[in-house]
């Protein structure tokens, strides 16, 4: 039961993000909810099921680009795996951390996913604006996701 609702889950989010995008993007700009609810699973769950969320994500983040194919999946499982690392070592459940979180891994993600399609199919995706304002949005959007999927665990026993 629980892998179903992981999947519904899933299919949820990636629906909320396009359709958010879709609908309610201010100039172009819109959180990326696929990083927050890579970001917020990764703070919740263990690592093996982490690493797998974020994989899953990234690979939906790719479907939705015309960009280079699998660079969001190694992204995300990359950073999953560091905030498991960083999990031992920082409070991740206060609003304050996450916060602090989101907009250092933006950047650090965007960079590595800059540098990825650089040497692989030298296209550059990333724009000033996105680069300047993205992480703010995510920055904004990942407590929020955050008590969202804390309240799903706490509920329904999934992630």
């Amino acid at each position: 039961m629980s892998l179903i609702l992981e999947i519904i889950l899933y299919i949820a989010t990636g629906v909320f993000y396009w359709w958010w995008t879709q609908n309610l993007a201010f100039f172009g700009l819109a959180p990326d909810l696929i990083f927050s609810a890579a970001l917020a699973v990764a703070i919740l769950a263990g690592p093996v099921r982490a690493i797998t969320w974020g994989f899953a994500l990234g690979l939906y983040a790719d479907m939705l680009g015309a960009n280079m194919f699998g660079g969001y999946a190694l992204t995300y499982s990359l950073m999953a795996y560091g905030v498991y690392v960083m999990k031992h070592h920082f409070d991740m459940d206060s609003p304050f951390s996450q916060v602090v979180a989101a907009l250092a891994l933006s950047w650090v993600c965007m960079l590595f996913y800059q540098g990825l399609s650089l040497v692989f199919s030298r296209i550059n995706p990333l724009g000033l604006k996105i680069f300047l304002a993205g992480p703010f949005l995510n920055a904004i959007a990942v407590p929020v996701i955050f008590q969202v999927f804390y309240g799903l665990k706490r509920r329904t026993g999934i992630l």
